[in-house]
């Protein structure tokens, strides 16, 4: 199957940033989970009750428009990952984790025409995965 360039860029791309948006979102989660609940002004709490700041940044966190991209992408890259043949698994492990170039992982044991193949598969698989969560 072969992919229209502006969507073959998007699929590579959001493969390209797999490991900034990890970066991304378990640095969020440490802010997050470093708030304090504690009353700032003094005042007693009811409880069971949620502090502003806590509040606060929920409402953040569902209106930051780079997160919720951050994590579309992610879960694309995720899902398609599932859908994949085990040398696409590894070229995505080699390619777009470790950054290692094409040629190191044609002379670890892959041929180049299959490397290619591989690669093409794991590109329509992101691309349809993003579709998908672009729908919904």
């Amino acid at each position: 199957m072969r992919l229209p360039k502006e969507e073959y860029k998007r699929a590579n791309n959001c493969l390209k940033r797999y490991n900034y948006n990890c970066i991304m979102i378990l640095n969020i989660r440490a802010d997050i989970m470093s708030i304090s609940g504690n009353g700032i002004d003094g005042m007693p709490k009811a409880p069971y009750s949620i502090s502003d700041s806590v509040f606060n940044s929920v409402i953040q966190l569902q209106e930051n428009q780079e997160l919720q991209i951050a994590l579309k992408e992610y879960k694309a890259v995720v899902q398609a990952l599932q859908l994949v043949s085990k040398d696409s698994k590894y070229i995505f492990e080699q390619l777009y984790v470790k950054s290692k170039s094409k040629w190191e992982i044609i002379n670890s044991g892959m041929s180049e025409s299959t490397y290619f193949r591989r690669k093409r598969e794991l590109i329509c698989a992101v691309n349809k995965e993003l579709k998908k969560l672009t729908v919904n």
